[in-house]
């Protein structure tokens, strides 16, 4: 959905999807340490920009770049999408970051109080494969609570994969968010110091 939200952290904000990002959403959709449990993606950049042209017409999905505050380098995508103005929820998810970013913490935590603030979503949720431990165990340690698994519920290239729901309400929303607020803010430090 064309949107114009951009919510600035403590070292990352979220931005608009444009399509002039559609090179490095390739780039980065293309790289195969990052997506081994995603479906694999066109790598021609046209078929991104179709992608982008696209998505500006579906209502409740807002796709968002993550970026470095202070010199605007892309770090990686996220979305928030399914909203559901009715039943007050929507999925978060299309995360991907680069290898080397820091930005995390920092863009989950943005997501969120997009949803529970700016919208007033009752709650969020996110489905990742199971065998992504990495994810599963971040989603973890940011308090999400597992829901179900989905068995066989991610086809990537042929290969069935179970996944895992992780979900946050509005109410558990301000319990979550200090640590994570504290988290990012070590990381802005850190990043300071560089």
């Amino acid at each position: 959905m064309r949107h114009d939200v951009s919510l600035d952290g403590d070292s990352y904000r979220i931005r608009p999807v444009e399509k002039k990002d559609a090179a490095f959403m390739v780039h980065l959709r293309t790289d195969p340490e990052l997506t081994r449990f995603l479906n694999r993606l066109s790598p021609r950049v046209e078929d991104q920009q179709a992608y982008i042209e696209a998505y500006f017409e579906r209502p409740g999905d807002y796709y968002f770049i993550v970026e470095r505050i202070h010199d605007r380098r892309r770090e990686g995508m996220i979305a928030l999408y399914d909203v559901d103005g009715d039943k007050r929820t929507g999925e978060w998810g299309r995360w991907i970051l680069r290898r080397d970013s820091m930005a995390a913490v920092e863009s989950v935590l943005l997501v969120a109080d997009f949803a529970f603030e700016r919208l007033g979503l009752d709650r969020i949720y996110c489905r990742t494969v199971l065998a992504n431990e990495q994810v599963v165990s971040f989603q973890d340690s940011c308090g999400f609570e597992r829901q179900a698994i989905l068995p066989n519920y991610v086809d990537v290239d042929g290969r069935l994969f179970d996944s895992i729901e992780h979900r946050l309400t509005g109410e558990r929303w301000p319990v979550i968010r200090a640590p994570l607020a504290e988290k990012a803010s070590l990381v802005a430090r850190m990043l300071r110091r560089d």
